[in-house]
């Protein structure tokens, strides 16, 4: 292909938002198309960054060469719907909880699916990404999506039964380090955090690249961001970053408090999980 594919985003959110900004900076914005079933949120966007908005989810599937899933996962299934049976596009799912059985049970075993978990740190290009694939996933669109991940930040290869570890870890995480800074050393943080990562299942060098990731860009973005309003976007209701944050109503700003935290979030991503 001589020039770079064509990115649909469907969902013009804080994630959304973030790639639209970022791709746009490396890809050029004639390169990406965006649809979102809120009007507003979407001609935001495109006035914003000056990319293609399209009227109808069916026209983002048929323009766009890869297709990224940027919705609540309450929504994904009036989204896979469309994209049933679309082999010739690489699907990327950032929608939490939502495993790749789970989405290609509904579009097709033979569709290159995806699934990724960013971090709110995008927003500032400094997320800590983690990425699954499907077994339809060529090299080439393995290499594909950690290109269009990079724009946001760092990439890591994780197998998926670590996915709900990896959204607590560094999805949740960002919540937590920003909730216990200045009540204890950076390096109990990293510490507490670089332990839970081991007892998931991670090798201490995935373990530590992923904190360390998570940790310096959770710094970064709290250089542009109040913390107690950070704390409240990385929450949704119901979400593992709640859970975490009320393991901290027991167990306090400390040490166990932390790991508790880190503990309950991801058990709440096993509980919302959809296989």
């Amino acid at each position: 292909m001589s020039k770079d594919p064509i990115i649909g985003i469907i969902g013009c959110g804080n994630m959304g938002a973030a790639l639209t900004e970022n791709l746009v900076k490396s890809w050029g914005p004639d390169r990406i198309s965006v649809f979102d079933k809120d009007p507003q949120k979407q001609s935001a966007l495109v006035k914003h960054f000056q990319v293609c908005g399209v009227s109808a989810l069916e026209d983002l599937a048929n323009f766009s060469d890869v297709i990224v899933i940027a919705v609540k996962p309450q929504d994904m299934d009036a989204v896979l719907g469309v994209l049933n049976g679309r082999k010739d596009k690489l699907v990327i799912s950032i929608a939490a909880g939502i495993t790749l059985s789970y989405i290609l049970s509904r579009l097709g075993r033979n569709v290159p699916v995806v699934r990724v978990m960013p971090n709110l740190n995008a927003v500032v290009g400094a997320s800590m990404t983690g990425i699954s694939c499907s077994e339809a996933v060529a090299e080439s669109q393995r290499v594909l999506t950690v290109r269009v991940f990079e724009s946001v930040g760092s990439v890591i290869s994780v197998k998926e039964e670590l996915m709900n570890a990896f959204t607590a870890v560094a999805g949740s995480g960002p919540a937590f380090i920003a909730y216990v800074k200045g009540e204890m050393p950076p390096e109990t943080i990293r510490k507490i955090f670089v332990e839970e990562s081991l007892s998931f299942g991670f090798d201490r060098a995935a373990a530590e690249f992923i904190v360390d990731k998570t940790i310096a860009g959770t710094q970064k973005i709290l250089q542009n961001f109040d913390r107690d309003i950070f704390i409240k976007r990385v929450c949704s209701k119901g979400g593992t970053t709640e859970a975490g944050m009320k393991a901290f109503e027991s167990g306090g700003r400390i040490p166990q408090g932390l790991s508790e935290a880190i503990r309950a979030a991801c058990r709440r991503a096993g509980e919302l999980a959809k296989v």
